[in-house]
């Protein structure tokens, strides 16, 4: 669809990713504005239908984009359909001539009535940019508890460029996370994100727990971004299971089911905006969104 914005006329479209010329240009303005590189996910099959860049395109080349992610999540074991948007970047030659303003409204016109929530992450120079359109903040809440001694799990690291790994890490995520009150359902392209990216070098397997788990660890704090499939112990003893002895401190990058663990919460790091009008599960209680489900 052509269309003039500006005095200038632009091509819109959702369909990026089958276009090889308009996929590379999205994948070069990716890497200019966040240094993120979405071409090896694709090339691994990652980029799966959930994923849908919003461009306008000029000559051929994408300058602007809002991308919609459609995430099914199980909040209390009811199936929600949120969408996340994300990878909002403009070309430095084309700021300031209203595109952004085009694509958020042309994205929010198309999907607000299509979902129970619709949110995104802001970094803190387009703080003021979101309220706009009708976003409000929103208070996540990281879970943490301090470190207790037990006995130490057995854990095998697991690469994910070998097809026997990544079949055992995709299978894990198909079982879900058992402990968690907030999952991530159905989205192997965001799974499969992660563990071919940031997460590449954090996967491990816990033999006889049938169980994958998602683990970083920074000083005297571990980190315990996900577990995954079905454990034959609790959370609370998986836990005791894969803190080291310097460890201090656990941090979850997902919200355990009530009464499993006695936890106190951090507030998030990123700075989150729910559209006003739609579901916000944070208004009265302490949430996070699953790390692996941040697009």
């Amino acid at each position: 669809m052509s269309l003039q914005i500006n005095g200038q006329t632009f091509f819109f479209t959702d369909q990026v990713r089958d276009d090889p010329v308009l996929r590379e240009s999205f994948f070069t303005l990716a890497r200019q504005t966040f240094d993120l590189d979405f071409a090896p996910w694709y090339q691994e099959g990652g980029w799966k239908d959930q994923y849908i860049p919003h461009a306008l395109v000029l000559d051929r080349q994408v300058v602007a984009n809002v991308s919609v992610n459609t995430i099914d999540f199980l909040l209390d074991g009811v199936r929600r359909t949120y969408i996340q948007l994300g990878t909002v970047m403009t070309h430095p030659d084309f700021r300031g001539r209203g595109l952004s303003r085009f694509l958020m409204e042309a994205v929010l016109q198309a999907w607000r009535d299509r979902c129970d929530c619709l949110y995104l992450f802001a970094n803190n120079t387009v703080l003021d940019f979101y309220p706009k359109f009708g976003f409000v903040p929103a208070q996540e809440a990281q879970p943490f508890l301090p470190a207790f001694s037990g006995h130490p799990l057995p854990r095998r690291k697991l690469s994910p460029d070998l097809p026997k790994d990544r079949a055992l890490l995709v299978n894990a995520y198909q079982q879900s996370n058992p402990f968690s009150a907030f999952s991530m359902e159905g989205n192997e392209g965001l799974f499969l994100f992660y563990i071919l990216g940031p997460f590449r070098d954090l996967c491990y397997e816990l033999p006889g727990q049938d169980t994958v788990a998602i683990l970083e660890e920074d000083g005297d704090i571990l980190f315990c971004h996900e577990l995954l499939g079905k454990p034959k112990i609790g959370l609370e003893q998986l836990l005791v299971g894969l803190h080291g002895p310097q460890t201090r401190q656990l941090r979850l990058g997902f919200t355990p089911k009530p009464g499993l663990l006695p936890l106190s919460y951090l507030p998030g790091e990123e700075h989150l905006f729910v559209l006003a009008g739609k579901e916000n599960p944070f208004i009265d209680r302490k949430l996070l969104f699953p790390l692996i489900s941040h697009a």
